[in-house]
């Protein structure tokens, strides 16, 4: 079993083209494919040309220092979705996506029906059925009640990040880097049991989830 960490950076679709049902498009992908072990095995990148806007907004280009000569000449949304399928499926392994929040995979979903992409056969393991949204699954382990942003996941896990936040193949591993820590028996019970331990409700119903505000990180 392969494991994939996905990202995505977006761009909002352009006033005039607000009325299609969609109001983002995907401007760059990121992607870590990690071994049985969860170590790093190879990773993807891609900028995407969006279609329906012809610059990049200041607040995205501020956020995640894309502009839009670096997108001009990048593949459209179904060339960059192919490349990306292609690279999902060149390992002779099965596989299992993940992402940080579900937002990546409903907008995959809804530049699919936007963009007409078809669908191969063999791709629907990877875009005919969700992500598996690990943010949810990290808060669910620790206990938490309000979603948990990347950046303070990793100071729980005791893992600085590296490189540029909202950089997709940045974002993409590091959020490796925390699934690595998660998933791995040892490593978990060295960092974040003892946050998991003090967010169970004790014989006077508080935790230590209950003395603090989380609400400061909730993210989308």
């Amino acid at each position: 079993m392969k494991h994939i960490v996905v990202d995505l950076e977006m761009n909002k679709i352009g006033k005039e083209h607000r009325n299609i049902g969609c109001t983002m498009e995907t401007i760059e992908i990121g992607a870590i494919m990690l071994d049985e072990n969860f170590q790093e095995i190879s990773s993807f990148r891609t900028y995407v040309k969006p279609e329906y806007n012809t610059r990049i907004t200041s607040i995205v280009r501020d956020l995640t220092g894309i502009t839009y000569d670096m997108v001009i000449n990048a593949p459209k949304f179904n060339e960059a979705l192919k490349m990306f399928s292609n690279w999902c499926l060149g390992v002779d392994d099965d596989i299992k996506i993940y992402a940080w929040s579900d937002n990546d995979y409903k907008q995959v979903s809804r530049e699919l029906i936007l963009k007409k992409y078809d669908i191969s056969t063999i791709e629907s393991k990877i875009f005919s059925n969700e992500w598996n949204d690990f943010q949810e699954e990290f808060d669910t382990e620790l206990g938490f009640d309000k979603q948990v942003s990347l950046s303070l996941a990793l100071d729980m896990a005791g893992i600085n990040f590296l490189g540029r936040e909202h950089s997709a193949l940045d974002d993409a591993r590091n959020t490796a880097k925390l699934f690595h820590v998660f998933k791995d028996r040892e490593l978990f019970d060295a960092t974040l049991s003892k946050i998991a331990e003090a967010m169970r409700p004790t014989d006077f119903g508080t935790s230590l989830g209950s003395l603090f505000d989380l609400s400061s990180f909730a993210v989308a």
